[in-house]
């Protein structure tokens, strides 16, 4: 009974104390180790306003911010500020507009570098311009939206309070609510919005073009071996998801596999779709993910978007998993007082003898949820991660290397004085 307790306050603790989501389905980004920075710096002299994607995990190293699996948003200024992330993969999407400076590991980069994220406008979803156009800008409220844009003629702001030279106009609109209004002379030629507000020109409102999403396989990359009774986790990459979550099934055999896996899908987001499965019978074995728009399945007669496949050689001489030990604290079983906040350093160790190691997954067991990822790499590598321990809840980590095996869980055991 004492864990059950622990586990209900701990769920409805949530991200604010714990760092962590109880949602079963969605993709925890607190406390993820990746390795590379990226980092939105205010100049000063107004708001700037950012979004953007990975294809990898992410986390914020500052707060105040909005993080969601592998895609983040926020701003900055008006007189000075900065955001920094740390993420893994590569950036598949970013804008900015309003006046800041990014940079990538320390390197100044241009947002123009970057393809824009799904969903976001620009210059090229506007109509061709005949006369003067109205443009209109409007907060959708819940949060700070910037927007930039420049046009082949004049441009007048029909309000006042922003900046306008020329054919070039920078300007925002929220937290509440608010509206810009602007006289446009010929095409809108460049755009770029970050944050919540609608836009619309001559009263209809302008959408972005979606292109068709792609899936690929994430992860393993190729067809794989295992030794029998080893969970492998599957990844199906799916770029331009026209959603917040990728829906997908998966099927072993022909068979459709359905409840929670390993991981709970908390490894899921809006670029891939995971799931976990522990083969036990020797032999040729298929496995498939057919990726779905939300709310569409199979079961309601709807087609997929694409499938994507894997052939498993399950064996004795198959590929084995890593092996995670742990180095800190040394001790397995961990006291502490029972209403505590104590942050504490954990690590490990993580070999494989086989291949290649990828990350390592922070697990809250009994809390059904993911805490953080760590890359890692070679044969041997090590990780860590801080985290507020909470009495009744194990704590620990699983490793899994580039084909997919996972190891064993191995971690502390926590208990109240």
């Amino acid at each position: 009974m004492g864990n059950e307790n622990s586990r209900r306050r701990f769920l409805a603790r949530g991200v604010a104390a714990a760092g962590v989501t109880p949602f079963v389905g969605r993709s925890v980004s607190a406390h993820v180790a990746p390795s590379k920075t990226l980092t939105i710096e205010s100049d000063g002299g107004g708001f700037a306003a950012y979004e953007f994607t990975v294809s990898g995990d992410l986390g914020q190293e500052d707060s105040g911010d909005r993080v969601g699996g592998s895609r983040a948003a926020g701003n900055v200024g008006p007189e000075r500020g900065t955001d920094t992330f740390r993420y893994s993969g590569d950036i598949t999407g970013l804008v900015l507009a309003g006046p800041a400076t990014l940079s990538r590991d320390g390197e100044r980069v241009k947002p123009s570098s970057f393809p824009r994220p799904t969903g976001s406008l620009a210059g090229d979803d506007f109509d061709a311009g005949s006369g003067t156009d109205r443009l209109r800008v409007e907060s959708d409220g819940g949060g700070v939206a910037v927007y930039e844009f420049t046009a082949s003629g004049p441009v007048r702001q029909r309000d006042g309070g922003d900046s306008v030279d020329g054919s070039r106009a920078v300007g925002h609109v929220g937290p509440d609510r608010g509206v810009d209004e602007f006289d446009v002379e010929g095409e809108i030629t460049t755009f770029a919005l970050a944050g919540p507000a609608t836009v619309s020109l001559n009263g209809n409102e302008v959408t972005p073009s979606r292109p068709s999403p792609t899936v690929s396989r994430g992860s393993p990359k190729r067809e794989i071996t295992v030794k029998p009774d080893v969970p492998v986790l599957f990844e199906t990459a799916v770029s331009d998801y026209p959603g917040d979550y990728v829906s997908a099934e998966w099927y072993v055999d022909g068979d459709r596999r359905v409840g929670p896996d390993l991981f709970y899908g908390h490894l899921g987001s809006s670029s891939r779709a995971t799931f976990t499965h522990r083969f036990e019978s020797p032999g040729t074995h298929r496995v498939r993910s057919a990726v779905y728009r939300e709310g569409e399945s199979s079961h309601e007669g709807d087609d997929p978007i694409d499938t994507v496949s894997w052939t498993v050689e399950v064996g004795s001489d198959g590929n084995r998993p890593p092996v995670v030990e742990r180095l800190n604290p040394s001790a397995r079983i961990l006291r502490t007082e029972y209403e505590t906040t104590e942050r504490i350093q954990f690590e490990v160790s993580a070999t494989d003898s086989d291949s290649e190691l990828d990350r390592v997954v922070w697990w809250i067991a009994q809390g059904d949820s993911v805490h953080g990822v760590s890359q890692v790499s070679g044969e041997y590598d090590t990780a860590r991660i801080s985290y507020d321990v909470d009495p009744g809840l194990p704590f620990g980590a699983y490793a899994i290397d580039e084909h997919g095996a996972i190891s064993r869980f191995r971690g502390w055991n926590v208990k109240s004085e």
